[in-house]
This record gives structure tokens, C-alpha cells and sequence, in this order.
């Protein structure tokens, strides 16, 4: 349910909004999430100017005067070169033993007879032997009837047949042989080898020089002015084209952002290539052309390498690099403006001291372009 009490409020700060929003002048039904700048009005006009050539000085250069002379230069230092003197031997001979001598021995063999040994085969032994009852013992006692002898068995033996030694082997050396020798002939040294010393002289050529005698000069001859007159057309603001004097033109979000150029300086050179030139022609110049009320800021970065003002000034000369290369393309330089900010916004940690990547530095040295407010 809507509060009655509070709906004069909410019809007045409508009506304030509206108000406000026509005395500003913005764009009139807006898109939501469009992006709008505000452009000039201007008309073309047809002027008639005298424009002068004026006088200026003519520049010639005079060449340089050269004399030729002589100059004796070293093109091979003095050295020494050293030679070998080989060594002289004599001849020795030598008996080299080559087999060692080795002990002989007379051997006497054992002697032996032959002759028996007896074997106990059971040892002698005696025991008590049962024998027959006595006859007419009627005793009904157990044991008072019986009869026991103690009996002796001798020991039983057997005649083994074995030999026995009579004399020991024994063993007696006798006198060496086998040795053997071989000779040998061999080279020793009479006098040693030696090393001879050898100058090198240097080597010099003459070689005939240009010197400068005299400096290139410059002269100047005055060139008179030339007068034309010619009929161009001008862009002119015209005042009663709105009473504000400019208007809302709707224009992509992201070009009023910061957008890469995506093109590559040599080390050290604010030289455009012809790719660089391709990408520019391709990025902005079809935009500036189709669009001729933008204008355009182009700003330049590098990396943390070099010194910051060294930086500073190579930024500062490829971003105008860039803008002398639109106007050359018929670009009015008035529609640009160029900044270069050295290493002053890098894009990552690569500050001084900082080791990074060759990628990583790349990422800082960018060219970028965006669409400023009229």
C-alpha cells in the first residue's frame, strides 16, 4: 500500500531530477550501460586566405678536404718460436733372467714286512651255571635242592694278516735347475733432448690515411618569399547551432578506458616499423576517421631497466611517434594529445632491482590509446 503522505515528496524529486537532468543537457533517452561524450557542434565554412612562403636561408654544405699520408702499422707482433732437438741414445745389452731355477729332491720309498695281529674278538669271562638237582632231595622248601658252579670261559681272538713299516719314505734335495735367461737390447739415453730458441721478427705494413685538412662547411643563399592564394575549407564552431554549443554522441564504454596498441620499438628507438604502422592504421586510424569528433590521448610506458629519466624521455618520444604518424595520415593534431610516463605505471613488481622475466618486462613497455572529453 502506498503511503499518501509520502507521494508529494516522491513527485517533487522526480520533478527535480527531470529539471536537473534538462539543465545539464545530458543525453536525451539514454541506453542503460551506454557510454555518451560530449562533442562540439561545428560546421564547415568556405574561407579565402592569402597564404605567404616566407623568405628563408638556403643551406649547401661544402665537403671536406682530406690529404693522404703514410703510417708504418704493426700487423704482426714480434714472438719466438721454439725448437725441438730430439734426444740420442746408445745401445746396452742385458741378460734378463726370464725363468727362475726350481728344487729337485731323491725320494726313498718305504719298506715294509709282512706279519699278523691279533684281534680280541670276545674277552674271557666266568658265571654261575645251573646244575642237575641232587637225586633224592625231597626237601619241599624251594632252593634247598639246587645246584649252581661257577664255570670260567677263556677269551676268544682271531689272527688278522698286516703289514708293518720296516724303514720310513724319507727325501733329500739335490742341486737346482731350469733356470733360464734371455738377452736384452735397450736403448739409453747419451744426451738429452734440448729446446732451441728462435726469434720472430715483426711484420709491419704502410697504409696510406685520409686525413681531414679541412671540415665540411655550410653555406646559406637567401631564398626570396613566395605569395598564393588559395580557397580550403575550415571546421568553424557555429553558436547557433545549440544554444550549449555541443552534444551528446554515444561512444563505446572501454575506448574512454585505457586500450593497448599492441606495436614494438627496437631497443632503444621511437622508430616506427611497418607493422607498428599496420596495427595503428588498423586500431586508430579507422576509428578517428570514422568518428572525426573524438579526440584521442596516446601514452607511452617502459620498463624498469635504464634510468627514469632516460625512460621518461624515450616514453615521452614514442608516444609522439605515434600522434606525428596520424597527422602525417591527415589526423589534425589538435584531436591528439601524448603522454609518456617513463617507468612510473608498471603493471607488475618489476620495479628496480627486481629480477624478472623478459616477459614480465614486456608487459610494462605498452602503448596505449583512450577517448578524452571535448
Amino acid at each position: 500500500m502506498v503511503n499518501m503522505k509520502s507521494t508529494p515528496f516522491m513527485i517533487a524529486a522526480a520533478l527535480f531530477s527531470a529539471v536537473t537532468l534538462t539543465a545539464q543537457n545530458y543525453p536525451s533517452n539514454p541506453e542503460p550501460g551506454a557510454c555518451y561524450i560530449k562533442c562540439p557542434i561545428e560546421v564547415l565554412r568556405e574561407i579565402e586566405k592569402v597564404v605567404t612562403n616566407p623568405s628563408f636561408l638556403e643551406y649547401k654544405v661544402a665537403p671536406p678536404v682530406y690529404k693522404t699520408v703514410e703510417e708504418r702499422v704493426l700487423v704482426r707482433e714480434a714472438s719466438k718460436r721454439f725448437e725441438y732437438v730430439p734426444a740420442v741414445y746408445r745401445e746396452e745389452i742385458d741378460s734378463i733372467l726370464v725363468e727362475e731355477a726350481y728344487s729337485t729332491y731323491t725320494i726313498s720309498p718305504v719298506k715294509m714286512i709282512d706279519t699278523f695281529e691279533t684281534i680280541l674278538l670276545e674277552p674271557a669271562y666266568a658265571r654261575f651255571e645251573n646244575k642237575p638237582m641232587i637225586d633224592g632231595c625231597n626237601s619241599p622248601t624251594p632252593g634247598e635242592c639246587d645246584v649252581i658252579c661257577y664255570v670260567e670261559y677263556p677269551a676268544v681272538t682271531k689272527n688278522i694278516p698286516v703289514k708293518r713299516i720296516v724303514t720310513p719314505p724319507t727325501y733329500a734335495p739335490k742341486a737346482k735347475v731350469g733356470q733360464k735367461y734371455r738377452i736384452i737390447r735397450r736403448m739409453v739415453i747419451d744426451k738429452p733432448a734440448t729446446i732451441r730458441e728462435i726469434e720472430i721478427p715483426a711484420e709491419y705494413v704502410t697504409v696510406q690515411k685520409r686525413m681531414l685538412d679541412r671540415d665540411a662547411i655550410v653555406d646559406s643563399t637567401l631564398i626570396a618569399s613566395v605569395v598564393r592564394e588559395e580557397v580550403f575549407l575550415t571546421r568553424d564552431r557555429d553558436d547557433e547551432a545549440s544554444i550549449y554549443g555541443y552534444e551528446w554522441r554515444k561512444i563505446e564504454c572501454e575506448l574512454l578506458d585505457y586500450n593497448i596498441l599492441p606495436i614494438y620499438y627496437d631497443v632503444n628507438s621511437d622508430i616506427l616499423s611497418r607493422d607498428a604502422k599496420d596495427v595503428i592504421d588498423e586500431k586508430l586510424l579507422k576509428l578517428m576517421q570514422r568518428r572525426p569528433e573524438l579526440r584521442v590521448e596516446i601514452s607511452s610506458h617502459t620498463d624498469s631497466r635504464a634510468s627514469d629519466a632516460f625512460n621518461l624521455e624515450l616514453s615521452n618520444r614514442r608516444a609522439k611517434a605515434v600522434v606525428d604518424y596520424l597527422v602525417s595520415r591527415g589526423i589534425r593534431r589538435s584531436r591528439l594529445e601524448y603522454r609518456g610516463y617513463g617507468e612510473s605505471q608498471l603493471v607488475n613488481q618489476c620495479r628496480n632491482g627486481v629480477q624478472c622475466t623478459e616477459e614480465q618486462h614486456a608487459q610494462n613497455r605498452r602503448t596505449e590509446f583512450r577517448v578524452l572529453p571535448r
